[in-house]
Order: C-alpha cells, then sequence, then structure tokens
C-alpha cells in the first residue's frame, strides 16, 4: 500500500511540479554572453537571471475583446459605406445641377433666338410694299420666320 501511495504521490508532484514551472519562464545570460529563455531553471554559473511570469490566457476576455473588434469593423465598414453612398449621392447632384445649368444655358439662347426672329417678324410687317416687296413676298417671310419659331419651340419641348 505504501508504494501504491508513494506512486501516487510522485505523479502528482510531476503534474502539479510541471504546471507551476511551465507559468514561469527564465530569463539568464550564459558563460558565452548569449541571453538564453526558458522554461526550466537555468544552470547555477547563469548571469542576470531574472524570471517572468506568463501571463494566463481568459477565453472570455478574448471573446470580449474578438466581439469588440468585430463590432468595430462593422461599425467601420458601414460608415465607410455610408461614405461612399454620400459620395455617388453627391456626385450625381452635381451631374444633374450641371445639366441644368446647361438646360438654362440652351433655353436662354432658345429665347434670345425666339426674341430676335419675333423682332424680325415686327419689322417684317412694319414694312411697307413697293415694286420690288410684295404682299406675297411678305406673307412668304413671315411664314419662314415663323417656321423657324416652330423648329426653336420643337427643339425645346415648348
Amino acid at each position: 500500500m505504501r508504494p501504491t501511495i508513494a506512486f501516487g504521490l510522485t505523479i502528482l508532484f510531476f503534474l502539479f511540479g510541471s504546471t507551476v514551472a511551465a507559468n514561469t519562464i527564465y530569463t539568464w545570460t550564459d558563460a558565452d554572453g548569449v541571453k538564453r529563455y526558458s522554461n526550466s531553471q537555468p544552470p547555477e554559473d547563469a548571469e542576470n537571471v531574472r524570471t517572468i511570469e506568463e501571463i494566463q490566457y481568459d477565453q472570455g476576455d478574448a471573446n470580449q475583446r474578438r466581439h469588440e473588434y468585430d463590432r468595430m469593423v462593422e461599425d467601420a465598414s458601414k460608415s465607410a459605406d455610408r461614405h461612399f453612398e454620400e459620395q455617388a449621392l453627391e456626385k450625381t447632384r452635381q451631374a444633374e445641377a450641371m445639366q441644368q445649368s446647361e438646360q438654362d444655358i440652351k433655353d436662354q439662347q432658345i429665347e434670345k433666338a425666339r426674341a430676335e426672329l419675333l423682332k424680325e417678324i415686327d419689322a417684317i410687317q412694319k414694312r411697307g410694299y413697293s415694286p420690288t416687296f410684295t404682299q406675297g413676298m411678305k406673307e412668304n417671310l413671315i411664314k419662314e420666320v415663323q417656321e423657324k419659331i416652330d423648329q426653336l419651340e420643337g427643339n425645346t419641348g415648348n
């Protein structure tokens, strides 16, 4: 019975002893001046011996940090998506504003041309008849100018 107890105690010592030793890291400088690291004790002639306690790994804390990291990445991704959507919307607005500006300029040019054509019709109507300018010529000129006005209005969709 005693050998069994002694054997059990020896096994327990190695199990717990190795666990304790595994939690401690030793650093030292050997005789050749090389810095060494180990989880077993250094030789007695080692210089500058230091011990570093191993940091215990906490799975719950790691899961929490991973969750926070995932949330941060998701927030950053959503923020980037919003940024790109806003940029695309701004580009669309600028393109629409540019198109509207070009259309306004075109409308102004057409209106100016229309006003000039109306003045031309008015001048033709005020012109008197002569042997070289008859009623038929007058009506023909007015008709031509009116067709130009109709073309302008047809191009604008009015």
